[in-house]
């Protein structure tokens, strides 16, 4: 499977079904009454975190999502089957945003997010009978599912992300840490995906997971290179190491590396600096190494060099960062936040007058009035009327001017005023 971090498609949740205008026609039972049961609720389409999967390939061409309609209601104040929802498997790390930001960050397996929500059943006319209204031949109509446009883009996450220009050796570096095999070469470029390893040793407390980023060159922060499509990974590192090759210009390569994150905005995440390739260089080198990078450590992934030493230094640095995070955790307004976003829905009631003369009715709730409306039935549409009085809504189109004859539009319903 293709490794995609990416995809973008739209999500169409599923309508609500209509209402039922049924009356019991039951032998012996000649005052039986209105018996038409609500329509079931549309099925919604729901994102849902795996680790199962590693890639965003299955979605990367596809164009649409959408989940199946609640059934109609029906006589005997029988309720419609609500509707299928569409549960979409992403992996862990995965951010939904749409056009006005982002919507949600499934960092843990099993979270779920609804994409969209499927619009509710219509109400049958059983629901509309009272002491005054008897016998309601009308019924309400289901809602439309909601509808957008999506975009994934994963993130993947990792405890260490291993940064470094191409052919640092951050791959056999990877190889020499965990498990994992990735491809290894001897020219730029060999790792165009990010990999991903474990470092599940007994001496260690809990094993850890170090990822490795594709080569950074210079510019990649403004789009040169491979590296710079995959520097979303290295922000969901918790700990970056800079794999410098020890054997070609140190010195600028961690330069190179520092001024790329500082770009990026990732200068301030916790590094510690891995010096590559040792066994090429003679003693010499080496002591002059350990006085221009005092911190660094010195290891060969080829050999095996220092490799346990890696290890632990990295579990240390890791340990050391869950305890400060739990501290933050604990402390008084500290701590991680969850993203949200807040798209307050205008409820109220809004009366305006258009280019072409016409009166625009909006707000919430008279909307969704007039999407339920049944506008073949007589009575459905008396009753949309009376609805528009009770709510103010003839009141405030007088107010704004609306004349017999004006042309009124609530959504999509087109109307004259009376």
């Amino acid at each position: 499977m293709q490794f995609v971090d990416e995809a973008r498609f739209v999500v169409r949740a599923g309508r609500g079904g209509d209402g039922s205008a049924s009356f019991n026609r039951e032998k012996y039972k000649p005052r039986g009454g209105p018996d038409g049961g609500r329509g079931g609720d549309g099925g919604a389409v729901i994102l849902r975190a795996t680790e199962d999967l590693q890639t965003l390939e299955p979605y990367a061409y596809r164009n649409l999502v959408k989940a199946e309609r609640g059934r109609h209601g029906s006589g005997n104040n029988r309720a419609g089957e609500k509707g299928a929802d569409v549960v979409i498997d992403v992996p862990v790390g995965t951010l939904v945003h749409d056009e006005d930001g982002l919507l949600a960050d499934l960092s843990e397996p099993g979270q779920e997010f609804v994409a969209a929500g499927g619009g509710s059943g219509g109400r049958g006319n059983a629901s509309f009978a009272t002491s005054t209204r008897q016998a309601p031949a009308f019924r309400e109509k289901g809602l439309p599912g909601e509808e957008r446009e999506i975009y994934l883009e994963l993130r993947v996450l990792s405890d260490v992300g291993l940064v470094g220009l191409p052919n640092a050796g951050k791959s056999s570096l990877l190889a020499a840490l965990s498990a994992a095999r990735p491809k290894v070469g001897d020219y730029p470029f060999t790792t165009l995906t990010p990999g991903l390893g474990v470092v599940d040793e007994k001496t260690y407390r809990e094993p850890f997971v170090v990822a490795d980023i594709p080569g950074l060159i210079s510019g990649a922060s403004e789009g040169k290179g491979l590296g710079n499509r995959f520097l979303r990974h290295i922000a969901r590192a918790r700990l970056l190491a800079l794999v410098v090759d020890a054997s070609e210009d140190p010195e600028g390569a961690e330069a190179i590396l520092r001024v790329e994150l500082y770009a990026a905005g990732l200068s301030n995440k916790p590094a510690v600096v891995v010096l590559n390739k040792i066994d090429t260089l003679d003693e010499e080198l080496r002591e002059y190494l350990r006085e221009t990078f005092p911190e660094a450590l010195q290891v060969s992934a080829l050999t095996g060099e220092c490799v346990t030493e890696l290890r632990d230094l990295l579990e240390e640095r890791l340990r050391e960062l869950s305890e400060r995070e739990m501290v933050g955790a604990n402390g008084a307004g500290s701590g991680p936040t969850e993203h949200r976003v807040f798209r307050p829905t205008w409820q109220g009631l809004r009366v305006e007058r258009v280019e072409d003369g016409a009166y625009e009715v909006s707000g919430e709730d008279v909307e969704r009035l007039a999407l339920r409306t049944d506008w073949e039935s007589s009575e459905g549409v008396r009753h949309f009327q009376r609805e528009l009085e009770r709510k103010g809504v003839v009141a405030a189109l007088r107010r704004a001017g609306a004349e017999p004859g004006d042309e009124v539009r609530i959504g999509e319903v087109e109307f004259d005023f009376q």
